[in-house]
């Protein structure tokens, strides 16, 4: 009794040596999307802890929310659209995104069941999460593309995330929103129109990034190596192991409908590159966007907001070719 009592404390006693060996971080994510899932898997196939991290992921929803939160210290990375980004960095934060999951804008334009065609969207009322969150970005961009001025021949309204804007077309409040592509089989059974794909438009948009401050990635560039390490394990789970990779996210959202899953599984794969280096180009058409309302945008160079120094070096030590086999 005695030495199995020992052994379970020599047991207990490594475990918590492990725990506390392992360097936490703190990760932002934007919206409980497909994308957002990537550091889902992280954690569940242990893929931080292989490489020394207790990674804690927390959802602040609305990107602009989450950029407040992490300039002030109480995140150290976040998983955003380029968008709230800019406008911090405008206003005097010292963010850099240093990946790229997405260089498209991946939205879709939905309405309600009765809005048929593009031409009937004028003059209706949208939903977004907030001014200046990339919903926000997305739905002007998109009304662009279609004919419709977004501020003289809509508009937009704040109304939250991607559910609560969903229930203020059911209910009747606004007439349309965007939502995460792709939406056919949701809007299917929710009997809403799917009206644009800003995929299909090949729209340039930074979507989807990883970013921190300046000052946090100087500063701790041996935990932010660690972390891409273990999250391009994850992007390779994801695009190799399909089965898994759909359970997994409908774990991570909550999602049943596995017809919608596997839907929004095969679209966002597509588009996911092995190494997701950021996009100067996607994060110019941000900036471009930015400009036309805010004065301090205009001349800016998108160089300046993205970082692929991290990525060319897992590149360089051959940790992407071993990763791969190639």
């Amino acid at each position: 009794m005695k030495i199995r009592i020992v052994a379970l404390s020599l047991l207990l006693f490594g475990a918590l040596l492990d725990a506390s060996a392992q360097e936490n971080i703190r990760v932002g994510l934007g919206s409980i999307s497909l994308q957002s899932g990537l550091v889902h898997i992280g954690r569940d196939r242990g893929l931080f802890a292989k490489y020394g991290l207790s990674t804690e992921a927390i959802y602040i929803p609305g990107g602009s929310t989450n950029v407040q939160v992490l300039v002030s210290g109480n995140l150290d990375l976040s998983q955003l659209s380029g968008a709230p980004g800019v406008a911090a960095n405008l206003q005097g934060a010292d963010i850099v995104y240093f990946a790229g999951l997405l260089d498209k804008l991946n939205y879709q334009l939905i309405a309600r069941s009765d809005i048929k065609s593009i031409d009937q969207l004028k003059g209706k009322k949208f939903a977004v999460s907030r001014y200046g969150s990339s919903a926000d970005f997305g739905m002007r961009a998109m009304l662009k593309r279609v004919g419709i001025d977004p501020v003289k021949e809509a508009t937009i309204l704040q109304i939250g995330d991607e559910p609560a804007r969903i229930a203020a077309i059911t209910s009747g409040n606004v007439d349309g929103t965007v939502v995460n592509a792709p939406f056919s089989s949701e809007a299917e059974r929710l009997k809403l129109s799917v009206l644009a794909d800003s995929v299909k438009m090949n729209v340039p948009f930074f979507n989807t990034g990883l970013l921190g401050s300046k000052r946090f990635l100087d500063r701790q560039d041996a935990r932010v190596m660690n972390f891409l390490r273990a999250y391009l394990e994850a992007i390779k789970v994801l695009k190799t192991e399909r089965e898994y990779s759909v359970k997994a996210l409908a774990q991570f959202t909550r999602v049943s409908n596995v017809k919608a899953l596997q839907e929004g599984y095969d679209y966002f794969v597509n588009q996911l590159a092995n190494v997701p280096y950021p996009s100067v180009e996607a994060m110019q058409a941000v900036v471009a966007q930015i400009a036309e309302s805010n004065p301090k945008a205009r001349g800016i160079d998108a160089k300046s907001y993205v970082n692929d120094r991290y990525l060319k070096r897992l590149e360089e030590e051959g940790f992407v070719r071993k990763l791969w086999g190639k």
